[in-house]
This record gives structure tokens, C-alpha cells and sequence, in this order.
């Protein structure tokens, strides 16, 4: 499979380049990246899971940079040679090629510097994976690396001043580009932290209001933990004066 696609990031090639060094900007840039580790040499591993389609599986990648070219200042080339395995799925092995070229385009009355990346993805996979229509897995893939930069273009901007420090995508998914949620994990703790605030503050508040005998509000009788609602006291004494009536209709006849 051979996949390329161009992009375009308004910023000059330096930056950029700086960028794609820079692992916390790298790790911002993948969704539900768990783990992402440099080793010596060049080399990474990252543990992450794909949503999409037929990739659809928890996988433990290693990646290795197997070329770079800083060259001039507005030309830079990096390779990167991958292997991605996922228990009972399969594995996907390839490479990834990037070019960074300068680029001048029209902005206001003057011209904007920035930076044209052409990436091209080769891939094969092996398992079970091996045994999908190649187009189902193309789109997949596709898919997968349109997030990526689409997000990383967001990084590197919202980095630099030219955008808000927020990523593009629903606010559950896409939360703040460089403090977001890494793990699935990650938004559940966040959740049940505040969940606890919640609870705390409501606590201190009901604290408050016992402090001063009774909350705003709400009677006396009603702030235990096993309270019983107004409305349920009213329908009880309905309900008895109902039993009283019909007791005393009886006996009359």
C-alpha cells in the first residue's frame, strides 16, 4: 500500500523541523497515545490505540528514524522505517517519508513564510490484517494520518501564537493540544477527580448551611440521608385521610 497526501503549515521550515524533534509535540499530536519513548539511536517505541475501521486494536509500534537531511535551511528530509503489532489483528510494517519545503503564499498586502510537507506512507501488513480488502485498509490508514498532522499542524500553531491552545474536534475527544488526556484511562480519572470535587464542594456547602441551621431552601426535615420529600408526607396523609373516610362510610351503612 502507498499512500501521500500535501499539507501546508504557516510557519517557516525551522520551526517545523524543530517540531518534528520536539517528543512532547509528537505525542500531543496522537490520539490515544498511551506511551511514547525515546531509546538511543534514533530509535522510539509507543504504545497506542486506533480506532478506525479494520485497524481497530491496541498496538505496541517501534519506529526508527532510518534517514534525515536537514540540508538547507528551507529543505529538510526525514525517514522513518515502522513496525506496529497488535495481538490477534495483525501487524502493519513500512515506512514513512517526509519532505519539508519552503513556501511563500499571499497574506495581507505582503507574503506569509511557511512550510509545504509532502509524506508518503508505504505499508504491509501481515495476520489476520493481510486478509481485509487492501482498500478498506488504505482508507484506514489514510484516516489515521490525516488526524495525525491535521492535529500536529494545530500543535505546532497553537505553539507558536498563531492559534488557541485547543485542537480541532469535539471537546471530549479533542481537549487541550499539550495538557489533554493521553488514555481513555486518562479522561476517566479526569472525570471522577472532578466528580470528587463536585462532591466535596457540595459537602463543604452543606456543611455550611448546617452550620447555620438549615439550608437554603430546604426544611429541616428534609436534609438527613434518608429524608423523606414533601411531596411523599402529602400524599401519605392523602391517602390516610382516604382510608379514615372510607372506614367511617362503612360503618354508617
Amino acid at each position: 500500500m502507498e499512500l501521500n497526501d500535501v499539507l501546508r503549515i504557516p510557519l517557516a521550515p525551522s520551526d517545523v523541523w524543530a517540531a518534528l524533534q520536539d517528543l512532547a509535540l509528537l505525542r500531543a499530536s496522537l490520539d490515544n497515545c498511551e506511551s511514547f519513548t525515546r531509546l538511543s539511536h534514533g530509535e522510539y517505541t509507543l504504545t497506542m490505540t486506533v480506532p478506525l475501521g479494520p485497524l481497530r486494536a491496541r498496538y505496541d509500534v517501534r519506529a526508527h528514524v532510518a534517514g534525515q537531511d536537514s540540508g538547507p535551511a528551507d529543505a529538510q528530509r526525514r525517514t522513518i522505517n515502522f513496525k506496529a503489532r497488535a495481538e490477534g489483528i495483525g501487524a502493519l510494517r513500512g515506512q514513512i517519508e517526509m519532505r519539508l519545503r519552503a513556501e511563500e503564499g499571499a497574506h495581507g498586502a505582503g507574503r506569509e513564510r511557511g512550510t509545504r510537507i509532502e509524506y508518503t506512507v508505504w505499508a504491509t501488513a501481515s495476520g489476520p490484517l493481510a486478509e481485509l480488502p487492501t482498500r478498506q485498509l488504505e482508507n484506514a490508514l489514510r484516516q489515521l494520518a490525516e488526524d495525525f498532522f491535521t492535529e500536529f499542524n494545530a500543535v505546532v500553531r497553537a505553539k507558536h501564537g498563531q492559534g488557541p491552545n485547543r485542537a480541532r474536534g469535539s471537546a471530549g475527544r479533542r481537549q487541550h493540544v499539550f495538557l489533554r488526556p493521553i488514555t481513555l484511562g486518562g479522561i476517566a480519572r479526569r472525570s471522577r477527580t472532578e466528580h470528587d470535587n463536585a462532591l466535596a464542594g457540595r459537602t463543604a456547602s452543606a456543611s455550611h448551611g448546617v452550620s447555620r441551621g438549615v439550608l437554603p431552601g430546604v426544611s429541616r426535615r428534609s436534609t438527613g440521608p434518608g429524608a423523606v420529600p414533601n411531596w411523599a408526607w402529602a400524599a401519605m396523609i392523602f391517602v390516610v385521610a382516604l382510608l379514615l373516610y372510607v372506614a367511617r362510610w362503612i360503618s354508617e351503612h
